[in-house]
């Protein structure tokens, strides 16, 4: 009996901790009159998310090493159940479906996998280009645009020169994986990007350089534009400000540098992103950009811990900084309950957010 207690104390303890994941508090948080969100499904360590070609929900799950699918066949608002698409991976990362294929980055590599929709399988996986792999940033995102492939790999480092030119960088593919050139460079750590359908070019949220203050420097939007360029990283940032603490770099070695589109609070750690054109939220809240903030890590003040927007206007161009929409992950005290990852909006215009803390996906939707 004496050995009994505890393990039935255990079973008791582990039941309170699931039903607790499974019935969040969503009353802490906030968002503008007239939106409502909810729990849509659980998602071990849930990342960056893509719509299959049948309208279901696939999230990635790197520490659990697998890709999943959400399927909601009666559209309720709530996964049917969750199904194991691929896994046994390595830090599965950015999602993609490319001419019915689905293309999956992990730390090392990306794969493109046969898309069973059916059974929600991928199959025949066939590696398609080599990733740098461990140090650093380990975070791989895959997007695909103009039939061209993109993947970006984050810095092997807080601030230094890398010897391998793919790192804090965005590379472009064939589809095949061949014919790969650095497209962005200077980027510290890309880690989500979307197509700005107005501009018709790949825009991407980068983590700025640490250990330079509370306030500096900005976590940035970038417009990867046509052509690529150079970003900045690791000799300056900003509007082409040197980072004097780095190799003692001047203002000439800045004034070729492409600038940032939007400047947001520094150590944010703004993830994935996305341009929401649909009918599904008020036209205040459409032609916006809407980004996921991770939370700081080492801010004094911690910060982040939600998703914000910012306007666009008729060409696709920021109107203003960015503004909050969700709040209330983190509370005054910076303790947190949660941290946004991912963003997607599905084809009834509702959107949905990933939380790789709380391991769940929220949908937000607008009126009743």
């Amino acid at each position: 009996m004496s050995r009994f207690i505890p393990f039935f104390l255990t079973l008791m303890l582990t039941a309170c901790t699931q039903a607790q994941q499974a019935t969040p508090d969503l009353g802490r948080l906030k968002l503008p009159q007239g939106f409502q969100i909810s729990v849509f499904a659980q998602a071990d360590s849930a990342r960056m998310m893509v719509f299959s070609p049948g309208g279901v929900l696939l999230v990635s799950e790197p520490e659990e090493g697998s890709v999943v699918g959400l399927p909601d066949p009666n559209h309720t608002g709530k996964a049917e159940r969750s199904v194991v698409v691929v896994d046994k991976l390595t830090e599965p990362h950015g999602l993609a479906f490319y001419k019915g294929k689905l293309y999956v980055a992990e730390r090392d590599r990306v794969r493109s996998y046969d898309w069973d929709e059916a059974n929600l399988r991928a199959t025949n996986p066939k590696s398609l280009a080599d990733l740098p792999g461990r140090g650093g940033h380990s975070t791989r995102t895959v997007i695909f645009h103009k039939d061209k492939m993109y993947v970006s790999a984050g810095s092997s480092c807080n601030a230094c020169i890398e010897k391998d030119p793919r790192r804090a960088a965005v590379m472009e593919f064939n589809p095949d994986g061949s014919g790969m050139k650095i497209f962005g460079k200077g980027l510290r750590n890309a880690v989500g990007m979307a197509v700005n359908p107005k501009t018709d070019t790949v825009w991407a949220t980068v983590n700025g350089t640490d250990n330079l203050g509370d306030d500096l420097p900005p976590d940035v939007i970038d417009d990867l534009g046509q052509n690529g360029g150079d970003f900045g990283w690791p000799y300056c940032y900003g509007d082409r400000v040197p980072d004097t603490k780095f190799n003692n770099t001047t203002a000439d070695r800045c004034k070729d540098m492409i600038l940032p589109k939007v400047k947001m609070q520094a150590h944010s750690a703004p993830l994935g992103l996305a341009f929401n054109e649909g009918s599904g939220f008020p036209a205040e809240y459409r032609n916006n950009i809407f980004v996921a903030f991770h939370g700081s890590w080492n801010r004094s003040v911690p910060t982040g811990d939600k998703v914000v927007r910012v306007k666009l206007d008729d060409k696709g161009q920021p109107v203003g900084g960015a503004e909050d929409f969700i709040t209330g992950w983190q509370n005054e005290k910076g303790k947190r309950n949660g941290r946004p990852a991912g963003i997607v909006f599905g084809a009834d215009g509702s959107m949905y957010v990933s939380d790789d803390q709380a391991g769940l996906i929220y949908r937000v939707t607008f009126g009743k």
